[in-house]
């Protein structure tokens, strides 16, 4: 049954503030806040402040901590074999690469929360300040909080555009920049992006030792190994050379040609890791001095070393390296006969250092019968010489003739790594060589290993440049070292035992350090906007507010539910309602009480609606408060929502003179 002192609703009363009791005439207004200034300030500087110490935290992490440490790749206590091919197992933990990216990429996530902690809030405090200063449409309101950049035309002030716009980069950059230190490696967006992950090694001490042979030997001669070694220790050393120089590593390609690499394979370390570390070894060594080519051979060969060149038919020479048909091949030539070593500085002297000038042959083949070798031949680049012809059934073979000086010997050094199971590498020497017993019989055999690796194909070097004099000191040093690592190995008559370093597989972190820039620059400009911000409403009329989103709760809306004719607005929630243009909002302080209210400033030839202070919130009225009959208080109400005059309510028993300032329009 309807009481006709209620107001029996026909319309949707769903925008109207709470209406109070019209005996409360009199009360007071809401107190005012007594929250302590600095509480304000801590809720102002807090957020910014744990703002920067992220931005500080997370850069110089990447920046001082992370970049250049290595890190495991599957396993955080990884395994690994000892020279004996026993697992052993590391006895610290290292975090992994994903742990370090996971890690970065959650830094640079909470980064993003703490700026998004105090630009959440700047899209409401920004319109608090448009509405105070000239005013912001309802529909640019919109834009505003749909992240949105309003058009120009829906402020009156310049700079209050400007200010919502600088706000909506803030939290756009935000959400934006900060994650892209994850882009490039996690396909997030600046920080993981600024790591680049290479191959590395972490190396662990091994439990047993390494026992090498270092081909020094105790007396004065020449070591015994065994009648008819010389077969024993080129089998070994074709073998060791294939071994040793079949893996062609980067270092080889740039390098100064010739280069001064030396190898060595190391017996029984099939178990040991690449890029493991020896505490010692011995390695063998050989350099050229000077290498000249000899433009006519007569005048510098001797008759027997004209009769090595050109044996007898028959001649048993198993040693000469011109008897196979190997091209591009070269050799010293020995005083007597092929194979024999060559005489030490001191006779008796075996482990003194060689050094002397040699001649050297190098071979030319050409294809089908020549009279004659040719004369004036380019054998190289700017060096033109005779060639001595070789006898031969089927080629025409010709060698061109060099004046060599070198010197060959051992080296004995620490900590070379091992570039290949069982090979052990040197760079350039830094030290003085000295003399050993087996470099003079290794000498005598490289010439026979020489045309043996050109047959094979297996260690021809890869970093020759077309020059015949580099290609000729490469074979011969690698042949040599090889020869001389198989004799050591054959008859081994002192050994050192050599720590090892076991290498494990890692990944090492390398900074991209202008990318951590970039996003140190990018959040430190985010965070210099929202300074700036409250700076700007620090001279406002409306203070500080902790939590906007209450404080729009608390606002006086009502000069906004109607339009310009006077009848309520569109119910929002119903889908397609049309947000009103015309108009700009206010944010002003009733000077009525504390509390404020949103007016509606419009153009010329419609009035401005406006409501001079609040009501504030309070429970309804019961409907027996109500002395007006069913049809008058529908009539107030309506006119209520369509002119905010509550001029009807004269006829109310509880007060019956209440009404708005603005009613008298």
């Amino acid at each position: 049954m309807d009481d006709e002192h209620s107001p029996k609703s026909r319309f949707n009363t769903h925008y109207l503030p709470l209406l109070e009791k019209d005996n409360e005439k009199g009360s007071d207004p809401p107190p005012q806040s007594t929250t302590p200034t600095w509480r304000i300030k801590l809720s102002k500087y807090w957020p910014f402040a744990a703002h920067l110490a992220l931005i500080t935290l997370v850069s110089m992490t990447c920046l001082c901590y992370l970049d250049g440490r290595d890190f495991n790749v599957n396993t955080r206590r990884p395994q690994y074999r000892e020279v004996d091919g026993s697992v052993s197992q590391m006895t610290s933990y290292v975090p992994l690469q994903s742990d370090v990216t996971t890690a970065v990429s959650l830094a640079a996530t909470v980064t993003r929360i703490a700026g998004g902690w105090w630009a959440t809030g700047y899209i409401w405090r920004c319109i608090f300040v448009a509405m105070e200063r000239g005013g912001i449409s309802a529909k640019g309101l919109s834009q505003a909080m749909s992240s949105w950049p309003p058009v120009p035309r829906h402020f009156t002030q310049k700079s209050s555009m400007v200010i919502i716009y600088l706000t909506l980069f803030a939290t756009f950059a935000i959400d934006y920049f900060s994650a892209d230190l994850h882009h490039r490696f996690c396909d997030s967006t600046d920080v993981t992006g600024s790591f680049i992950w290479e191959t590395a090694d972490t190396r662990t001490p091994g439990r047993i030792p390494l026992s090498i042979s270092n081909g020094t030997a105790d007396y004065v001669g020449d070591p015994i190994i065994r009648d008819n070694w010389q077969f024993t220790v080129l089998s070994i050393a074709s073998a060791s050379a294939s071994i040793a120089w079949i893996l062609q590593s980067d270092s080889l390609f740039n390098i100064t040609e010739p280069s001064t690499t030396y190898r060595r394979v190391i017996q029984g370390a099939q178990y040991v890791s690449t890029n493991s570390i020896l505490a010692e070894v011995t390695m063998p060594y050989f350099a050229v001095d000077a290498f000249e080519w000899v433009k006519d051979p007569h005048q510098v060969l001797t008759d027997r070393q004209i009769s090595l060149l050109a044996p007898m038919p028959n001649e048993y020479q198993p040693y000469n390296p011109f008897l196979a048909d190997a091209s591009e091949t070269g050799a010293f030539l020995p005083n007597v006969e092929w194979g024999k070593r060559p005489d030490t500085p001191v006779s008796g002297y075996q482990d003194m250092l060689i050094s002397e000038t040699r001649l050297f042959a190098f071979v030319i083949s050409f294809p089908g019968m020549w009279q004659s070798c040719p004369q004036n031949y380019t054998i190289d680049p700017g060096f033109q010489i005779n060639l001595f012809g070789l006898a031969a059934s089927a080629y025409s073979v010709c060698c061109g003739i060099a004046n060599v000086s070198y010197r060959a010997g051992v080296f004995s050094s620490r900590n070379y790594s091992f570039v290949a199971p069982n090979v052990v590498e040197a760079q350039a020497p830094g030290f003085s060589p000295i003399g050993n017993p087996f470099t003079s019989g290794a000498l005598g055999l490289t010439p026979i290993l020489v045309a043996n690796l050109l047959l094979s194909k297996y260690a021809i070097p890869l970093n020759y440049s077309g020059t015949r004099r580099n290609l000729a000191i490469e074979l011969t040093s690698q042949a040599y070292q090889a020869t001389w690592a198989a004799s050591s190995d054959l008859a081994p008559m002192a050994v050192d035992t050599t720590a090892v370093q076991i290498a494990l597989p890692t990944l090492r972190a390398k900074v991209i350090r202008w990318r951590v820039y970039l996003w140190v620059a990018l959040h430190l400009w985010v965070l210099a906007l929202g300074l700036l911000f409250v700076y700007v409403q620090s001279h406002c009329d409306h203070p500080w507010v902790e939590d906007p989103t209450m404080a729009v709760f608390w606002l006086d809306t009502r000069a906004v539910l109607s339009d310009p004719e006077g009848q309520r607005a569109s119910d929002p929630w119903q889908p397609g309602t049309k947000i009103h243009e015309d108009g700009m909002l206010m944010l002003e302080q009733n000077k009525a009480g504390p509390s404020r209210s949103v007016q509606v400033r419009r153009d010329s030839g419609s009035r401005q609606r406006r409501y001079s202070d609040s009501i504030p919130l309070r429970r309804r009225m019961p409907s027996s408060s109500f002395t007006t009959q069913r049809e008058e208080g529908r009539e107030s109400v309506e006119t209520l929502i369509g002119t905010s005059v509550l001029k009807s309510l004269q006829t109310s028993s509880l007060d019956s003179t209440r009404t708005p300032e603005n009613s008298a329009k």
